[in-house]
């Protein structure tokens, strides 16, 4: 779960906690109340947080999404009695829930507290009867991670993730079934049997290697500034590429299909220059891009050696990622980030501080833009509030036990703060959004008078535009934000 759905999730959870006025619809439960159980499931919960922090959170769903569940089937058993065609053929609301495996969730615990350089956050999702349905797609059991070895130090964004996109395919497949029968059922899985044009392999055999790891890293050059075509707006020099194991196979058949479309000269091949040596095999694109971005040139690859496969802004940075040089482990900022969080996991995610210097600066450049000092401040306040000044790296780790699933992280904002973020900003965004339209009204006419107010003649008359405007009041350029 990432830090913005956690504070959309716990913002949600506001009214359950009595901090604003609750008006809402209480399922009648299911199962009968269980103190003991209750209090068990409690203390279970509290053992994987933090407390005496700035937040400590504890929510039970036990037999909720039943309820849940029941209580929307009858209301599709309203509708369907009212007009059969709205709703064709029942459906198995619990069935389906049980399926996807959100019901294996009986309770859920939240905890911020103050470290050094920030705030410790924890998020446990409570599995007591083991974890199922799609809680099975984020992997399975914690191991080392293999991206901060790859990813060379100074790296300023690093995601490994585990991901098991075959029991997607199989929760589909069982939900196909309940909804619509073995015979739809039985669709799909021919579906996936067909080959995939213009290759000959199918998506049977891609999903037969989804229990998978993707990792993304992300290079900066802040020193080199790429210009956005068309636009003001430069963006520093990024080097990246996206890794998934075992799928390498994938550019070998690409490679296939291309030098045979070539050799039959059968249409035009696609616009690729096949890439091949001992330990790589794979296309990179021939086709110049525009402008600044020139100096990219993308290859999707196979490194044979490791069985990845590799989308990368450049054949160099690909190769650069297996070779031996100083990696993230030892980075000093990686460490500082990372101190105190488990060094294995399913999952783990690091955004250096220059991460949040590089976004800050794009942003105060395309703030400079701005029709206006209105636009200005409404921008840069929403930015204060979202990228601080001399904002702190993040960095979170995920594992996964039998009992459950723990997101640890050390971040500059605390998971309180997080919600407000969600309370304060939507709103504020809602308001900006609806605003914008009048602001852009405003620069259109602005730059419409402008364009006229150049001398005209008319019957040998020069007209001043200047002089037949009404005077309007000044408005202040030199505007200067003060206070935070």
């Amino acid at each position: 779960m990432t830090e913005t759905a956690l504070s959309l999730f716990a913002f949600l959870l506001l009214p359950a906690l009595g901090i604003v006025p609750n008006f809402g619809i209480s399922p009648t439960a299911l199962v009968a109340p269980d103190p003991a159980a209750e209090a068990a499931r409690f203390e279970t919960v509290s053992e994987q947080l933090d407390k005496g922090g700035v937040l400590y959170a504890y929510v039970s769903v036990d037999g909720d999404l039943a309820a849940i569940g029941e209580w929307v089937e009858g209301l599709l058993d309203q509708i369907r009695k009212a007009n059969p065609r709205d709703v064709p053929f029942p459906v198995d609301v619990s069935a389906l829930l049980q399926i996807s495996g959100l019901d294996a969730v009986s309770a859920a615990g939240f905890s911020s507290k103050r470290i050094e350089n920030g705030f410790r956050n924890k998020t446990y999702l409570h599995t007591p009867k083991g974890r199922k349905g799609f809680l099975r797609l984020f992997g399975g059991k914690p191991k080392p991670f293999e991206v901060v070895n790859m990813a060379p130090a100074g790296t300023e964004i690093a995601v490994e993730q585990d991901l098991n996109l075959k029991v997607a395919y199989e929760v589909v497949q069982q939900a196909f079934g309940v909804v619509m029968g073995d015979n739809r059922k039985s669709m799909v899985q021919a579906m996936v049997k067909q080959p995939l044009p213009p290759f000959t392999f199918t998506l049977e055999r891609i999903l037969a290697d989804l229990d998978t790891q993707v990792a993304v890293i992300i290079d900066a050059d802040p020193d080199k500034k790429l210009k956005i075509p068309d636009e003001e707006v430069e963006i520093p020099y990024l080097d990246a590429a996206v890794l998934v194991d075992g799928l390498g196979w994938i550019a070998d058949e690409m490679v296939l299909t291309i030098e045979k479309v070539r050799a039959e000269g059968a249409g035009r091949a696609p616009p690729f220059q096949v890439l091949r040596d001992a330990n790589w095999v794979g296309l990179q694109l021939e086709e110049k891009l525009p402008e600044d971005f020139a100096v990219y040139k993308p290859v999707l690859l196979h490194h044979r050696p490791s069985g990845k496969l590799v989308l990368a802004t450049g054949k160099n940075f690909a190769e650069k990622l297996f070779i031996p040089k100083p990696n993230l482990r030892d980075d000093p900022d990686f460490r500082k980030t990372m101190q105190g969080l488990p060094t294995e996991g399913t999952a783990v995610s690091y955004f250096s501080p220059a991460v949040f210097r590089l976004l800050r600066e794009t942003f105060e450049n395309v703030i400079k833009t701005a029709p206006g000092p209105n636009e200005a401040a409404i921008a840069t306040s929403v930015l204060n509030l979202i990228l601080p000044i001399n904002a702190r790296g993040e960095g979170s780790v995920t594992t996964n036990s039998r009992g459950g699933v723990l997101t640890v992280s050390n971040s500059a904002h605390s998971h309180k703060s997080n919600l407000l973020s969600v309370g304060l900003t939507g709103p504020m965004t809602m308001g900006v959004a609806s605003a914008m339209p009048f602001f852009m009204l405003g620069r259109v006419n602005q730059d419409f008078e402008e364009a006229i107010a150049i001398p005209l003649e008319h019957d040998h008359k020069v007209i001043d535009i200047e002089a037949e405007r009404p005077v309007r009041p000044k408005v202040r350029r030199d505007f200067e934000k003060k206070g935070d």
